[in-house]
């Protein structure tokens, strides 16, 4: 059981990158007013067709892959690296409770991401029981080879519930380094969610009775209808909408029931004590966090009281501003108008240097936003 990513590996696939991009002489330096930013190309039936193979067990450790349809992003673009959930439930449990560790969690955002950042995905397999250290270690050594190779660039980690446990943890131990972090409804609240009577009943509950898991998770479902109207437009007709979002519920039944299967109750107690343990270490670290940090703190968060923990963070840390999403779950970034991109240009998160430059950081307005702007004036 591997504790962390041979060194090799990493920088192999970095060069993977190098090389592609060197044959590439036709990189973008700008991009035009309106560009097309693909939000609504993927949803969350794409998110069930790539889990499909991404969950089976394969007997490896963690690792880094870099989305397809990010594509090849302009030119001295910094990193984004993204850190999932610590994959406690199947897939279906994984899109209620945002713990998919598949590191798919940005797919909706993947082709606009791509845009304007190196994305890297960490993906943590289903049964890999990589103590929480291993995956610090694992971070920090892909944040110190990126430092080391841009010294001047910014690294962006955007961490997703229990990956945002991760991303404070690494920039705590890495203060001289230039670091982003954008946490969505990150589990340092993990002792006050309600996942913690889970304990007990899992390690009481006996042999053979694993199926009974998923009910004990009824109550903390994910917002399912936001998720299925990511690609419905909210400027159509009230009868149209409904018509649409109707039929993109049904539509995902059959995704559904293909992911029956439950993590054995081992598996799970062990995934549920690994988010506990990196909910402490990270507490017990907020001191030492010199980063940027944006907490995107969800309002109707049924697992993790997000809305408190965005103003806790915001008192802990030493740069923190928090955006909240009032009407939105703790699967934020599967949900219904949320574009990540948009996020980060809207707080001014986004640059390709140490400094913040108006000019060259600036990136124009997509048709999604666009949309966006005359919907909201449109009401």
């Amino acid at each position: 059981m591997a504790l962390s990513l041979p060194r090799t590996a990493y920088t192999h696939m970095r060069s993977k990158i190098e090389g592609k991009k060197r044959v590439k002489d036709d990189v973008m330096e700008t991009l035009k007013p309106l560009w097309d930013d693909g939000y609504g190309t993927e949803t969350i039936r794409d998110f069930f067709d790539m889990a499909k193979d991404m969950v089976k067990p394969d007997g490896g450790p963690p690792r880094w892959f870099c989305p397809i349809a990010c594509g090849c992003p302009l030119k001295d673009s910094p990193v984004l690296f993204f850190l999932p959930g610590n994959g406690c439930l199947t897939v279906v449990d994984q899109l209620k409770d945002g713990m998919d560790g598949t590191g798919l969690g940005l797919v909706l955002h993947h082709k606009a991401l791509g845009k304007a950042f190196e994305v890297r995905c960490l993906h943590i397999p289903v049964h890999d029981r990589t103590p929480f250290e291993g995956l610090v270690k694992l971070v920090e050594e892909a944040v110190r080879f990126e430092h080391a190779s841009s010294p001047h660039k910014p690294i962006y980690l955007v961490g997703d519930s229990f990956g945002g446990c991760l991303a404070l943890a690494v920039a705590s131990r890495n203060p001289a380094i230039d670091l982003v972090l954008i946490l969505s409804n990150p589990a340092t609240s993990f002792g006050r969610s309600q996942l913690q009577p889970l304990f007990p009943i899992l390690e009481a509950m006996p042999d053979g009775l694993d199926s009974a898991v998923p009910y004990l998770l009824g109550s903390i479902m994910g917002d399912l209808v936001k998720m299925a109207s990511v690609n419905i437009e909210s400027s159509l007709p009230p009868g149209q909408r409904l018509e649409r979002l109707s039929g993109s519920l049904s539509g995902l039944l059959p995704y559904l029931s293909g992911f029956v299967d439950v993590i054995p109750k081992d598996s799970l107690l062990w995934k549920l004590k690994l988010l506990k343990s990196a909910a402490a270490y990270a507490n017990s670290r907020l001191h030492a966090v010199k980063a940027e940090v944006l907490v995107l703190s969800s309002g109707k968060d049924n697992i993790l009281p997000s809305r408190d923990e965005g103003q806790h963070l915001m008192n802990s840390l030493q740069d923190c501003v928090v955006r909240h999403f009032k009407g939105s779950g703790h699967t934020l970034l599967l949900e219904d108008e949320i574009g990540l991109m948009t996020v980060i240009k809207g707080t001014g998160k986004y640059c390709r240097s140490r400094r913040l430059d108006f000019t060259s950081d600036f990136l124009p307005p997509s048709t999604t936003e666009l949309k966006y702007a005359r919907d909201q004036v449109a009401g």
